[in-house]
C-alpha cells in the first residue's frame, strides 16, 4: 500500500511525506519501502543538493538505486507457460509496482512549482534524470560564481568584520552547493584579501608552525 500526504508548504515537510513500509530483501520491496520516512525539504530552485542528499540516503538505505538508473533492464512483460500460452510475468508486475511506488514518492518530495516539468514522466529513472537535467548545470554555474567571488574579495574600504563576513558568506554558499571550503583555503582567502598594511600579520600567520583556524 502506498500512502501519500500532500504538504501545505512548498518548502518544508515535517510529517506529510508518503509512507511505504515492508520487508526488504536485496533491494526488493514487498509492499512498500519507506516506513514513516520524512524528507525535511521539498525540492525547489535553491536547495537541489540538500534535497538530493536526503533523497539518496533514503533510497540507498533500501538499496533501490537501480530504479534510478535508466540502464536497468525491466523484466519481460510476458512469459510463456508450460502450455505455451503467454501470460503476464509476475516479475514484471512486481518491478512496475515498485518503480511506480518510488516514482510517486519522488514526485511527492518536490515543490508544486517543479511538478509541471515532470508531466508525462512515469518511471523513477525518467523523473530522476529530469532532476539532473534541470539542476545539474545550474549547480555548476553557481559553484563557479561563488568560487570566483570568494577569491576576488579584497578589504579595500571594508572593515575587517565586513570582509570576514563576506568571505564566510561565500564559503557557506559553496557549502550549500556541495563544495565545502577547508579551513586552510578559508584562511588563505582572508590573507589574500588584505592590503600590504597587514604584511607583518600575514607573515606571522603564514610562517607559524601552528595552523590558524577561522
Amino acid at each position: 500500500m502506498f500512502l501519500m500526504a500532500h504538504p501545505s508548504s512548498p518548502s518544508v515537510v515535517q510529517s506529510t511525506t508518503p509512507v511505504i513500509a515492508s520487508n526488504l530483501t536485496d533491494g526488493v520491496v514487498d509492499s512498500c519501502f519507506f516506513s514513516t520516512k520524512k524528507i525535511n525539504v521539498l525540492l525547489d530552485d535553491n536547495n537541489y543538493l540538500l534535497w538530493r542528499q536526503q533523497v539518496l540516503l533514503a533510497i540507498k538505505t533500501y538499496k533501490l538505486q537501480n530504479f534510478l538508473d535508466s540502464r536497468t533492464a525491466r523484466p519481460s512483460q510476458l512469459v510463456i507457460d508450460d502450455t505455451r500460452v503467454s501470460q503476464e510475468n509476475p516479475e514484471f508486475a512486481r518491478f512496475e509496482q515498485q518503480d511506480s511506488a518510488l516514482a510517486s514518492w519522488l514526485l511527492s518530495s518536490v515543490s508544486p512549482a517543479i511538478l509541471p516539468y515532470l508531466i508525462g514522466l512515469d518511471t523513477s529513472a525518467q523523473i530522476w534524470n529530469a532532476f539532473i537535467n534541470l539542476y545539474g548545470s545550474k549547480t555548476t554555474s553557481h559553484l563557479m560564481f561563488y568560487r570566483m567571488a570568494l577569491h576576488s574579495q579584497r578589504k579595500v574600504d571594508l572593515s575587517m568584520k565586513d570582509l570576514l563576513m563576506k568571505i564566510k558568506g561565500y564559503c557557506d554558499s559553496l557549502a550549500s552547493c556541495g563544495e565545502v571550503i577547508s579551513e586552510l583555503e578559508h584562511v588563505t582567502t582572508i590573507l589574500n584579501g588584505l592590503s600590504p598594511d597587514y604584511e607583518s600579520i600575514i607573515t606571522i600567520i603564514t610562517t607559524s608552525q601552528v595552523p590558524y583556524s577561522v
